[in-house]
């Protein structure tokens, strides 16, 4: 708990400006508060909750909640065994519930006025830590963290992974939703590996893939090192192989690079799925658009993850294309400039 503390006030000292320490003292008092709180609640104790500053302490405890299950996993040595993580995770949820009152009453209200799109946002940004606590937790039992389990037990765990998996990417298409084409052209690139961008994603969807049973390929092109933005790179490559894996029985999914000289990459996720239906396809990257039932190929009712992706394209001057023939497949396909950068 101490670690990931101090690992938020590391960033925030990173990131802050000099002229602001008011305001960063003022952080560092909320977040060492809500950090008590949770311990207190893991110890049985009770808690102080002020009334004010509640929209701030539960943007501070969604933090601290990222920053800890990040620390867990990136230091094994960190780890606390499955007892003592469930418990953190519950007094987290304690603390989140406290600092929400009477959060049903407002909802709707708010949900259908001028800020409605910005609750919306608010929402998914809370549901996407506790999920992505989900997908830490399955993917440690699943790798036998808290004791053997069995075959079923695995192909279990591979489910609901792949369900917090979903969940978790349709919360992040909400965050983005407004905003991911501004915040891209604003960031500087980076040198970076498109082989480790390529491998973190089926570090990802390999579990989803293995519980339908479907292989997952990635094949990264000649000139790794590039220029560019690894981020938005990792997320489109992300949401592309997600929906390949959701939508395909069998088969397999690969994910490909291809250099096209120094200064471009053409990359495509390719499945053995149906084929998207010629019905859906002129509607496919609307952000809302009408669920089309179980049967036949569909993404999912709102359409977010494509219309996040293409928009990530073109921030990264781009054009989002697909391929698709009934029963024999689906090709995303994009090119973007990314440099290569010199002596690799």
């Amino acid at each position: 708990m101490r670690r990931a503390v101090v690992g938020i006030l590391q960033g925030w000292r990173d990131d802050t400006e000099e002229e602001e320490p008011g305001r960063q003292t003022e952080l560092t008092h909320q977040l060492v508060t809500v950090a008590e709180a949770v311990t207190d609640v893991r110890a049985g104790r009770e808690f102080e909750n002020p009334e004010d500053g509640l929209v701030l302490r539960r943007r501070l405890l969604e933090l601290f909640r990222g920053e800890l299950v990040a620390t867990w996993s990136r230091h094994e040595e960190l780890r606390p065994d499955a007892d003592e993580m469930v418990r953190t995770l519950e007094a987290l949820e304690t603390v989140q519930a406290a600092l929400s009152p009477k959060w049903d009453e407002r909802f709707a209200v708010d949900l259908a006025g001028p800020s409605g799109l910005e609750l919306a946002v608010e929402v998914a940004h809370d549901f996407r830590s506790p999920l992505s606590s989900i997908l830490f937790l399955a993917d440690i039992l699943r790798e036998g963290g808290s004791g053997e389990v069995s075959e079923l037990q695995e192909r279990q765990l591979g489910l609901i992974y792949a369900a917090a998996l979903s969940m978790v990417s349709m919360a992040s298409d909400v965050v983005d939703l407004g905003q991911t084409g501004r915040r891209i052209a604003d960031r500087e690139p980076s040198q970076f590996s498109i082989s480790e961008v390529m491998e973190s994603v089926r570090g990802i969807v390999e579990p989803m893939a293995e519980a339908k049973g479907l292989s997952l390929a990635v094949r990264p092109p000649q000139g790794d090192v590039r220029q560019g933005d690894p981020e938005a790179l990792r997320r489109v490559l992300l949401n592309l192989t997600t929906n390949a894996v959701k939508f395909t029985s069998e088969g397999f999914v690969e994910i490909s690079a291809r250099s096209q000289g120094p200064q471009r990459v053409q990359f495509s996720v390719r499945d053995t799925g149906p084929g998207i239906r010629e019905g859906i396809q002129q509607g496919l990257y609307r952000p809302f658009r009408p669920f089309q039932g179980r049967s036949g190929f569909h993404f999912s009712g709102t359409g977010l993850g494509l219309t996040i992706a293409r928009k990530l394209v073109r921030a990264m001057e781009g054009e989002l294309d697909f391929e698709t023939q009934k029963n024999l497949g689906t090709r995303f396909h994009f090119t973007i400039p990314l440099p290569r950068v010199d002596g690799f």
